[in-house]
């Protein structure tokens, strides 16, 4: 009897050390979440009604009848979106809710009003997207919160559901387990737990489902030894932040914070009584009262709350029957959606290199990137026109920061997730041009070299040291003399190849090495055709000087900042730019492949009634294998690249399949958001040039504006040039 006294107080004391350190130590994980950048509903932008409606629903708004009365919810009057948009806290200010009506009509936003229309709004500013979550192992999503940050409606809701005596008894509640001992007799099996809220806590962190007297016992036995170390508002804090609620796909979502997330696209404190009311009907059985598998249950199971709640008086009669009229309303917002999965794993890859793998996956990060899902979703639409036998990349940048806003790796990520837009590096043939063309304009000017000197193309033999070399032209055929703006635009070899020569190979080497676009380069006559491999990141990091007056962005930037769980910022990025060539040289190039004007191989552009200035560059590999092309506007730059993986020949130039990619994206992004013109830098001239020939003077048939650096431009100037196009024209 001694021995099995001293067993038992042995195995007692043991087992509370064990409790109390387990309940000391324990935290709440919490995965790090992954945040788009914020984007903006603007008077005049160009998105259809439907387009509006599938936003408000990305970021987890539910549509109601009458005038939204709550955050992130809309309605829809004929022309007219009532929207109440939500509140949301970013790394340095805090997007505060609005309640505005957006008139849409011709697939366009019209205005942008107060509730009852007295005040115009210029824009709307809406809250990031989510876009990933990084979870642990036991991949449970927790958003936790401390209990006087909790409503009161939520608390008394589970107290009067769960354990009514939860304040009165120590840890086990004497009734209750005589209540449910005689409804297991009467059946002969565990029918009824009879678990207070401090026994179910237990079965949380240290028991099995297991019904048996036997577990009940340890069970009342742990609970005891909580109750005695641990205050009511810690056991209760423990449990509301540990409780599990339901299911999204294999992620299990646990405690209030995130069920209020997950259900309603609510911070915890944003909750009506109804939806605290549901929330805590849930705790019995997440799966048979879920208002989104069984509505009709989670009904019947939300009104016996508000019913509880009202008989115990933690409600009012009134706000009881406001709250039972309410229909069981949800604004899902999945945990783990992933809307730019190429994108994702590339923050993925750059936060592992600054944080751990348990900072990020318990920690409850707060990653706020760069990526605009409107743009994204306007690059996978493009991109999604192109062959579907071909893979491909897009990445669109804005070059005025830096941020990576769009990035395409692969046309299924489901079936690979090999990311080309930053790690398949192939040549990218002729839109390296227009980097040797604007180093020419800027390191020869002092010579009066300009978009109409003239290059003689024909026959080139060169002795490269492994052997001679003989380029040539796409189509086989030499023109003779021609203009550089005649040979940028219409992407012809042999002049490129000239200039590079004369400007120096080493030269052209170390401009390519500055944009980023290799290292160790060989200063090879080949490098003026594109012969060096490089990602789409990278050339478009790099086509950024043309839209950013010759600066390029030192790194593309796709994470702004890093916060922790109290919004402290804990991380955040830097711009830095680095010159690159002049804004005169830069300027010039856009004045030659302006896609209004030229007639080379960007032509095409012209198709797709693209707002404001743009310009663009094919770049197709000699044998056919990668197809490039490269496109701008004054604020945003995209790259897009196809080809097979085994780098089989593809048969068709950029210009056919390349380049209408492009097109359609410049065309929804520049409808969307509006056209722009290249800002003329000082120094610039202006004369009269030929559009075809790129000729001056009065050789000139159709006369466009060709841009000058001061002191190049032609010797008879643009006004005698101008006056000689007007007398051919009426001759």
């Amino acid at each position: 009897m001694v021995i099995l006294t001293v067993a038992t107080t042995v195995y007692l004391y043991l087992l509370y050390v064990k409790v109390t350190n387990v309940f000391m130590s324990r935290g709440f994980p919490s995965p790090s979440i992954v945040y788009s950048s914020p984007t903006y509903i603007k008077a005049g932008m160009w998105i259809t009604r439907q387009g509006l409606i599938e936003k408000f629903k990305r970021l987890g708004y539910h549509q109601v009848n009458g005038i939204p009365e709550e955050q992130a919810t809309f309605s829809i009057s004929g022309d007219e979106i009532y929207v109440y948009t939500k509140k949301f806290s970013m790394p340095s200010y805090t997007i505060l809710p609005i309640k505005a009506i957006v008139h849409v009509a011709n697939d366009r936003v019209l205005s942008i009003s107060s509730f009852g229309g007295n005040e115009t709004i210029d824009n709307i500013e809406l809250a990031p997207e989510q876009l990933a979550v990084f979870f642990g192992d036991d991949f449970k999503m927790r958003i936790p919160v401390e209990l006087p940050s909790m409503p009161d409606n939520l608390i008394n809701a589970v107290i009067v559901t769960e354990d009514v005596r939860f304040f009165e008894h120590g840890a086990i509640d004497i009734s209750g387990i005589f209540r449910a001992m005689l409804a297991d007799i009467s059946s002969m099996r565990i029918k009824q737990g009879g678990s207070t809220i401090t026994q179910q806590l237990v079965k949380i962190l240290f028991l099995n489902n297991e019904r048996s007297f036997k577990r009940k016992l340890k069970e009342a036995i742990i609970a005891l030894m909580i109750a005695h170390k641990f205050t009511k508002a810690q056991i209760l804090n423990a449990y509301l932040n540990d409780v599990y609620l339901g299911q999204d796909g294999y992620v299990s979502i646990v405690g209030m914070g995130a069920a209020a997330r997950y259900y309603f696209s609510k911070s915890i404190n944003e909750l009506s009584i109804s939806e605290c009311a549901m929330l805590a009907g849930l705790i019995a059985s997440p799966y048979k009262y879920s208002p989104i598998y069984n509505p009709a249950e989670a009904l019947k199971r939300r009104n016996y709350v508000l019913s509880r709640m009202a008989e115990y008086h933690v409600i009012t009669d009134k706000e009881y029957l406001l709250a039972i009229k309410e229909p069981v309303g949800v604004a899902i917002s999945h945990i783990n959606v992933k809307l730019a999965p190429y994108f994702v794993d590339y923050i993925e890859d750059q936060l592992v290199s600054n944080f751990s793998k348990e900072l990020l996956t318990t920690d409850g990060l707060r990653i706020f990137t760069t990526l605009n899902p409107d743009i994204q979703l306007m690059a996978e639409a493009s991109l999604s026109q192109a062959p579907d036998n071909l893979e491909g990349a897009m990445v669109v940048m804005q070059p005025q920061t830096g941020y990576v806003l769009a990035m395409i790796g692969g046309r299924d990520y489901n079936k690979s997730q090999y990311n080309r837009a930053i790690m398949s590096k192939r040549q990218i043939g002729s839109c390296v041009k227009p980097f040797i063309y604007m180093l020419a304009f800027e390191d020869r000017a002092k010579d009066g070299f300009s978009q109409i000197t003239e290059i003689n193309d024909a026959p080139l033999r060169l002795n490269t040291g492994a052997g001679e070399w003989e380029p040539q032209n796409y189509n086989k055929h030499f023109l003779g003399n021609i203009t550089v703006r005649y040979a940028l635009q219409h992407s012809v070899n042999i002049p490129a190849v000239k200039i590079s020569m004369q400007i120096g190979l080493d030269k052209i080497s170390k401009l390519l090495e500055q944009l980023g676009l290799g290292t160790d380069i060989p200063a090879f006559p080949s490098i003026a055709l594109g012969s060096l491999s490089t990602s789409p990141l990278e050339l478009c990091n790099a086509y950024t000087i043309f839209s950013n007056n010759g600066y390029e962005p030192e790194t593309p930037i796709s994470i702004k900042a890093v916060t922790d769980m109290k919004g402290n910022i804990v991380f955040q990025n830097q711009l830095q730019f680095k010159l690159i060539g002049s804004e005169q040289a830069c300027y010039i190039v856009n004045n030659i492949l302006n896609g209004s004007e030229t007639e080379g191989t960007g032509r095409g552009l012209r198709e797709f009634n693209i707002l404001g200035d743009y310009a663009g560059k094919t770049g197709t590999t000699n044998d056919f294998r990668d197809v490039w092309f490269a496109g701008y506007t004054p604020d945003v730059v995209t790259v897009v690249w196809l080809g097979y993986d085994n780098e089989e020949r593809i048969g068709e130039p950029s210009a056919q399949i390349a380049l209408p990619v492009v097109g359609r994206f410049l065309s929804l992004y520049t409808h969307f958001y509006g056209g722009e013109k290249f800002s003329v830098p000082k120094g610039i001239k202006f004369a009269c040039v030929d559009r075809y020939t790129g000729l001056s003077g009065k050789n000139v048939t159709d006369c466009v504006n060709g841009a000058f650096i001061s002191g190049t431009e032609p010797k008879t100037g643009a006004i005698n040039s101008i006056i000689d196009w007007f007398k051919n024209l009426f001759r």
